[in-house]
């Protein structure tokens, strides 16, 4: 039996070494090469206090990625540095050629941060790796100005479009899945979807008809949206789909367990598994004759309304 394990061994070695020997021999062809494309961090926060932020990577090589960490900082200028204030982390792994992925994170500021304006950087760290990093210049980027004050004030605002841009993301993962075509996102029909959410908020009502006998088809025409065109098959088609999710925060959903305020991922989520969890939703979102969405999302205190509008 040792015998037979040791034969095993030193095939799997002979294999490995099989493996590796390409990638040395042939350099940045065969090397993975993770860069950094864009970070979106919350334009404020205070010491002690939730922030909320996003990053994108993309790998530019021509082998899939193994792990690396991206460190976030917040500099008093422009060059980041390990000296700055270190605000959180993400992990980007497994990459595959040409792979674009994205990470949310959700910290708190360390309470030594002062008040005052920052810039947000992140930068990646040491990772395990079978070849150096062939392009290290994208391995860090600047994401904006961010405000520390004295006394904390959720950016609300820049929370709603985080949480729509996050929805769209899990709805064409959902649509991925299927094979189906991406829906690309219309700042036409965005603007439909958020006045219903906001809407839905300030009246207090849940549906998809408005107290004053509005559907979505009214409101589309309301806004002059043309809701007319005909499909692959030569069948016409008018009107526009809409979900709609009411989502409560800082209390326990069946489910869903707590569901923080400040948390956009995590809102964004709910919203989605809660469509597919619903037939008629779920048929909505994937229906292979739709092409565009907008998305709207709005707060009243205590509940996140998000609309999808499909054409």
């Amino acid at each position: 039996m040792m015998g037979i394990n040791r034969k095993k061994c030193i095939i799997f070695v002979c294999l490995f070494l099989l493996l590796i020997i390409p990638f040395c021999a042939t350099g940045e062809e065969t090397s993975a090469d993770l860069g950094l494309v864009s970070l979106d961090v919350q334009p404020s926060s205070a010491p002690e206090a939730p922030f909320f932020g996003r990053i994108t990577a993309v790998n530019y090589g021509h082998m899939i990625s193994m792990s690396r960490k991206v460190i976030l900082y917040l500099s008093l200028d422009d060059e980041i540095t390990p000296a700055d204030y270190e605000v959180g982390s993400v992990q980007f792994s497994f990459l595959r050629p040409g792979e674009t992925a994205h990470r949310e994170f959700l910290g708190t500021l360390p309470d030594t941060i002062p008040p005052g304006s920052y810039t947000a950087g992140a930068v990646f760290g040491a990772g395990f790796s079978l070849t150096p990093d062939p392009n290290p210049e994208n391995d860090a980027i600047t994401g904006g100005t961010v405000i520390i004050e004295g006394t904390y004030t959720r950016p609300q605002e820049w929370l709603n479009e985080q949480i729509a841009d996050i929805i769209l993301d899990f709805s064409n993962e959902e649509r991925a899945l299927r094979s189906l075509g991406a829906l690309t996102r219309d700042s036409d029909l965005d603007i439909i979807a958020v006045e219903h959410s906001q809407d839905m908020a300030k009246r207090d009502f849940f549906d998809h008809t408005n107290p004053d006998g509005e559907d979505p088809v009214d409101r589309a025409e309301r806004h002059h949206y043309d809701q007319s065109r005909i499909l692959s098959d030569g069948s016409s088609f008018f009107g526009i789909g809409e979900n709609i999710v009411k989502i409560p925060v800082e209390k326990n959903v069946y489910g869903f367990g707590e569901i923080l305020n400040d948390d956009p991922h995590e809102i964004a989520r709910v919203a989605v598994e809660s469509f597919m969890d619903s037939p008629p939703h779920k048929e909505a979102l994937l229906l292979p004759a739709h092409e565009k969405i907008g998305i709207g999302v709005a707060f009243d205190g205590e509940y996140y309304y998000a609309t999808q509008n499909f054409f």
